[in-house]
């Protein structure tokens, strides 16, 4: 996937100017939420700039990458997004049909 780094990183930009840090920095402190690697909870700018590393990782390769409840998407057609995910479950079994 060819991208232009300039709007790879105003994306980037777009995507991390409107995500709430505060809010899911309320969330973590109310659930008591730490990371491994800190053996605390996240500060707000720590939170941006782990989401800002993972966005980057993306750029050009279509995936997603996580890490501390935050996730990060590239899709084929160029969507960039930043969630933070406190519960999820999916299965990717597919039944025989016949």
């Amino acid at each position: 996937m060819a991208i232009d780094q300039n709007r790879f990183e105003a994306q980037v930009g777009e995507v991390l100017a409107s995500f709430d840090f505060n809010l899911v920095h309320r969330v973590m402190e109310f659930l008591d939420w730490t990371w491994a690697n800190l053996d605390r909870i996240p500060t707000r700018n720590e939170l941006e700039a782990e989401a800002g590393r993972l966005l980057r990782e993306l750029e050009g390769s279509p995936g997603v990458l996580g890490s501390g409840g935050l996730r990060a998407s590239l899709k084929e057609d160029g969507t960039l997004s930043l969630k933070f995910i406190v519960s999820e479950s999916w299965s990717d079994l597919v039944e025989d049909s016949r």
